[in-house]
């Protein structure tokens, strides 16, 4: 593997993008300010591995990507998978900025593509990482409060969404729906090629079926995780939840490819991801049911269809 929440409710499209600004589609004219930050987590260790002797403390680089000029923004925390970095979501990360919102990817301290001693031996770290992710989002929001930074001002502390794929996605899995990692700050999740089963590692407490809301997106043609694992787990979640099956696409590509113009995979990526945080953020979930509509059309799988195609 490479890897109080909102209720939907139908309005009309057009009165609600008109009324907040958001859109589907990434505006080009929008400039986006990559940045970085390292940040050092004293309260937890970094277990030793067979390749790495440990750290007393856990390290973060997170990079962020954010629209020049606008605050008050939701937030979307990305979270690779094995293997992963945050610059493998770059395209990926610019196109959601664009479209309004601030996007945030840390590299986990022994999962990611260059840590010390190399991934393969810190695969069990991903234990870990629910914890990585409430410590990035805590020191997200402080940086807000802080002047001067280049954040203050910019995040909405009560717009929290995270995408995790593969791996990643099962940290996400942990935070939101487990009894040892629940971060209630997490508004909506995004699970692309979640390793679902590996959720197991967090307790032996069953996966909540309960919110947050999640919008699960899989390649139909993906080695590493099935794509019959994204859709068991949509049958054992409650609403709202939505599934997009990206017809031919492999496990990565819909995050990590960077060609312009996008692939029919990423493109379907970003605006189902647009729409699904539109939807939830910005009250707009009769686009998303337009997007789900338009990338079932392109012959991509969509469910449930009884909400999709209102």
């Amino acid at each position: 593997m490479r890897e109080a929440t909102p209720t939907i409710t139908l309005l009309a499209v057009g009165v609600v993008l008109a009324a907040c600004g958001g859109s589907v589609s990434p505006d080009p004219s929008v400039s986006v300010i990559r940045d970085e930050r390292v940040w050092i987590d004293t309260s937890r260790t970094t277990p030793p591995t067979s390749a790495y002797r440990g750290a007393p403390d856990r390290t973060l680089r997170v990079v962020l990507w954010l629209p020049a000029g606008a605050t008050g923004l939701p937030l979307l925390i990305m979270a690779h998978g094995f293997g992963g970095l945050p610059e493998k979501f770059d395209a990926f990360a610019r196109a959601v900025a664009r479209a309004g919102f601030v996007v945030a990817a840390p590299a986990f301290p022994l999962t990611n593509q260059d840590a010390p001693g190399g991934h393969d031996p810190g695969f069990r770290d991903f234990v870990n990482q629910p914890a990585d992710i409430s410590f990035v989002v805590t020191r997200l929001f402080d940086a807000t409060q802080a002047s001067g930074d280049p954040l203050a001002g910019r995040l909405d502390p009560v717009k929290v969404a995270v995408l995790g794929h593969s791996l990643g996605g099962t940290a996400v899995v942990g935070l939101t729906r487990k009894s040892c990692c629940r971060d209630d700050r997490i508004r909506a999740t995004i699970l692309v090629a979640a390793a679902v089963p590996l959720a197991i590692a967090f307790g032996l407490d069953p996966i909540s079926t309960e919110h947050p809301p999640t919008l699960l997106i899989h390649g139909t043609a993906d080695r590493s995780v099935d794509y019959s694992v994204s859709a068991t787990f949509f049958d054992q979640i409650d609403p709202p939840r939505y599934l997009l099956g990206l017809t031919g696409a492999g496990h990565s590509e819909a995050l990590e490819s960077q060609e312009m113009p996008p692939i029919a995979a990423r493109d379907a990526a970003q605006r189902a991801t647009i729409a699904f945080l539109n939807g939830l953020f910005r009250n707009t979930p009769a686009e998303l049911h337009a997007v789900l509509r338009s990338l079932s059309a392109a012959g991509n799988s969509v469910k449930p269809g009884e909400l999709a195609f209102r």
